[in-house]
């Protein structure tokens, strides 16, 4: 199959709204590199809201250019549908990491962990600098925590991390926040000022990525819920199993780090990415080891 000057190489995802490809620039000035290609798919192509809102997110997301975030490589239309093109990250997911490392029963060391969620934060400070129009907020822009979450973070072959994908407007939120099966798979790095439907806030990306450290320290999400209700429940009532009771070795100056990413109060909670990020770095040059590019190199060469 080929879309526009891409030729479609497999299905990497579909959705209720878009899908996504692995392909190959093979057309006139490609050059044969893999590429990510997302498109709208064509029962949803006449809409014109849900159309408008993939070319406004195609036309923010090329406006980020970092290390640490999934570079925007091409945009356009065929066959009626738009379709945004980004670079492929030769990595696995920070959710493959995980499943990979529950397979094996092998603890992720908590310096690559801090390392990899640091990387994480610099991307995410990056695109919230870049996206806060005006002073309004990056969330006007459509950068929304919910997407911040081990999907859409890679680990390439390289030791590169970044981060992508950063989803929809505020008004498809709104909308979705009433239709809680469509969050079943997002709930868990969602804030409890998010549930309970306040304005969000940078704070609440650095909630996720709290949520992803621990996730990556210890296998599990903070809350002993069996289901989707009860983790909604838990997520308004109730305090986060801490992480040393599920990892012994755990430092405790790690352990305090995730203890302000995660609290429920915003006012405790790290003001930004950028401040989450320094503790990170100040935890990860205390350790004996230097923990670098060739350390997450080593680990994403290692998940099949």
């Amino acid at each position: 199959m080929q879309i526009g000057n891409y030729r479609v190489i497999r299905t990497l995802a579909s959705g209720e709204v878009t899908e996504t490809f692995l392909v190959s620039a093979d057309g006139p000035g490609g050059s044969g590199a893999p590429r990510v290609l997302k498109r709208v798919l064509a029962a949803v192509a006449g809409q014109e809201d849900l159309v408008a809102t993939f070319r406004a997110e195609a036309q923010r997301a090329a406006r980020l250019d970092h290390p640490n975030v999934v570079r925007v490589v091409d945009a356009g239309e065929a066959d009626g549908r738009p379709f945004l093109v980004t670079e492929y990250v030769d990595g696995p997911t920070v959710r493959r990491l995980l499943q990979w490392a529950a397979a094996q029963r092998l603890p992720l060391p908590p310096g690559l962990c801090a390392k990899l969620v640091s990387l994480a934060a610099e991307g995410l400070a990056y695109a919230h600098a870049v996206l806060d129009v005006e002073g309004q907020g990056p969330f006007q822009e459509g950068v929304d925590p919910r997407d911040v979450r081990p999907e859409n973070v890679w680990v390439s072959r390289e030791g590169v991390v970044k981060v992508g994908d950063f989803g929809m407007t505020r008004s498809e939120a709104q909308d979705l926040r009433t239709r809680a099966s469509r969050l079943e798979h997002k709930l868990p790095y969602l804030s409890l000022a998010y549930v309970q439907g306040q304005p969000q806030v940078v704070g609440d990306a650095v909630y996720a990525l709290g949520m992803m450290l621990y996730e990556l320290l210890t296998g599990r999400y903070p809350f002993d819920a069996t289901d989707t209700v009860a983790l909604f429940k838990a997520i308004l009532s109730e305090s986060f199993v801490p992480a040393v009771e599920r990892r012994l070795d755990l430092p405790e100056a790690l352990q305090r780090i995730l203890e302000r990413a995660l609290t429920k109060d915003r006012e405790q909670r790290y003001a930004d990415c950028r401040a989450f990020q320094a503790d990170l770095e100040r935890f990860i040059l205390s350790l004996d080891e230097p923990v670098g590019p060739d350390a997450l190199a080593r680990w994403a060469a290692a998940v099949t």
